[in-house]
């Protein structure tokens, strides 16, 4: 939503940019293999600095010369996905690798009739605080404001002394840097490998679409929205078909 809304590329890396967030995690929890809450934690900043660092290097070397080129962008940053599944294999094997969660984490909890594991628990309530993060920094800071002001009119945002490149540059490491947070949590819940990125590219373009281009509380209704409805579908058709069924309502919606 960040990086199509403001700069508006179609990052077809960015479910990479998640996957290096989950080697993130992994990487520093062999670094503090005896205190997992600990490494947990500290691997958020972590996971997020790389990213944001790696999004710059992508911004400069690739996307800041096919701006305005959607068709372009998104073959060049596809390939770049491609490239990058394979460095992490080449790094780390292509076998998944396994990152455990805190004791604070594990185990069930149940609210009225219904079930949940912790550790999706405690994501959800993570989503929340790092959605209320980006909040503050768009609403509340100089670089927000900035941002803002590219996003709503470039050309007057330029004529006032916005450097409009610059800012392009750390927007799209901060989508970047916001990306590796999540590929932290998602190494809770599922095996870190080269292909973890893959399985959530789709469902984020779908949240946009959904929720509204720059619109961060279009893409909380929508990603809420649509994770509800896919899992309230599935025991009744299956996962698959409730993924078609979700499209469907997505094309309808469109």
């Amino acid at each position: 939503a960040i990086t199509f809304g403001v700069v508006g590329v179609i990052n077809m890396a960015h479910g990479e940019l998640i996957m290096l967030g989950a080697y993130c995690a992994y990487v520093v929890q062999q670094i503090i293999p005896y205190n997992i809450s600990a490494s947990i934690i500290i691997s958020i900043p972590v996971a997020f600095i790389f990213t944001g660092c790696v999004g710059i290097i992508i911004e400069r070397i690739i996307v800041k010369n096919l701006y305005g080129r959607p068709l372009e962008t998104l073959l060049a940053t596809f390939g770049l996905s491609l490239i990058l599944q394979q460095a992490v294999r080449s790094i780390f094997s292509p076998l998944n690798k396994t990152v455990y969660s805190p004791e604070w984490m594990s185990g069930i909890s149940r609210l009225g009739g219904l079930e949940f594991t912790n550790n999706r628990l405690v994501i959800i309530i993570f989503s929340l605080i790092i959605f209320s993060i980006v909040i503050y920094i768009l609403k509340k800071t100089t670089f927000g404001l900035q941002m803002r002001a590219v996003t709503q009119n470039r050309k007057m945002a330029s004529s006032m002394g916005i450097n409009t490149k610059k800012i392009d540059m750390f927007t799209f490491a901060f989508g970047s840097g916001v990306a590796g947070v999540a590929g932290v949590a998602l190494s809770q819940i599922t095996n870190v490998g080269p292909n973890l990125g893959q399985n959530y590219i789709i469902d984020s373009f779908m949240v946009v679409v959904f929720g509204g281009v720059g619109n961060l509380f279009g893409t909380f209704i929508g990603a809420f929205g649509l994770g509800l409805g896919n899992k309230l579908l599935e025991p009744y058709v299956g996962a698959i078909v409730s993924k078609i069924f979700i499209l469907l309502f997505i094309i309808i919606f469109i």
